[in-house]
């Protein structure tokens, strides 16, 4: 049974060594984002460059995501999927990133420019359910950075971040609608869907979910009162039941068409 696995790690050895453990740009050898480069060290994130990270994910926006659509990455961490989103819209649509996290955001913006992207925004907050000043923690790297996890972890590391309401940014005019959202947040879900009610329920947009143990109730109960069906983004069976939500990715559709032009 360890034999697949051990192979594995040994190919990814193999690849490591030869292409070295500095981070610096490369280029992005398969997957919907192949031919961009990105400022990795393939120790760290080889499934970037080989197009092998979130492949679920890939396919859900390859099937919804197209030429001059309007889409949202919300925790966009240092670029990876918004120039999967990039390359999906083209120039003439637009992905609007949000990401908090001071050391992911001096990625994220290298990532761009080294790409010379003009289809990508960035908004240096969190997206939550109000305007504000909140503090959001991480213990080992970045990649857990949350603003609900961590708060009894002494050794914890504590940033102080700005967040925002989708909903305010819309209705203000600085927002156009989106089509399509993707929401890895670490438990924060909840919260993002709150501060984009409003907007859900006019744009109709698809969502990518990643559901945690503390924003799943919330979540479930607005996007099913908003005319939401999920499916499982892994294996893509409806998901009927609150019980059947727990711990994965999931992707909501709409079961009514939008109010208004996205």
């Amino acid at each position: 049974m360890m034999v697949i696995p051990n192979v594995r790690n040994f190919a990814k050895s193999c690849i490591v060594f030869l292409l070295g453990r500095e981070t610096k740009p490369r280029k992005i050898l398969r997957g919907l984002a192949s031919g961009y480069r990105i400022c990795v060290s393939p120790a760290e994130n080889l499934a970037y460059l080989l197009g092998t990270a979130e492949t679920h994910l890939q396919e859900i926006i390859k099937e919804y995501v197209g030429t001059g659509d309007i889409v949202y990455d919300i925790g966009a961490n240092i670029g990876y999927v918004s120039l999967s989103l990039a390359k999906r819209v083209g120039a003439t649509g637009l992905v609007i990133a949000f990401e908090p996290v001071p050391r992911n955001i001096a990625s994220f913006r290298e990532n761009i420019q080294i790409n010379r992207l003009a289809n990508v925004q960035l908004l240096e907050f969190a997206a939550s359910d109000k305007r504000g000043d909140a503090v959001i923690r991480f213990a080992e790297n970045l990649s857990t950075a949350s603003l609900v996890w961590h708060r009894n972890d002494p050794s914890a590391t504590r940033l102080a971040i700005r967040t925002v309401s989708i909903d305010e940014l819309v209705e203000s005019g600085e927002l156009r609608n989106p089509s399509f959202i993707k929401i890895d947040v670490e438990g924060a879900e909840g919260n993002v869907l709150l501060g984009m009610r409003r907007t859900l329920a006019a744009a109709k947009p698809v969502l990518f979910v990643e559901c945690s143990e503390a924003g799943r109730e919330t979540a479930w109960y607005l996007l099913r009162e908003l005319g939401y069906q999920c499916q499982s983004a892994i294996t893509r069976k409806w998901v009927q039941v609150f019980e059947e939500y727990s711990h994965s990715d999931f992707l909501w559709l709409p079961t009514t068409p939008p109010r208004i032009a996205n």
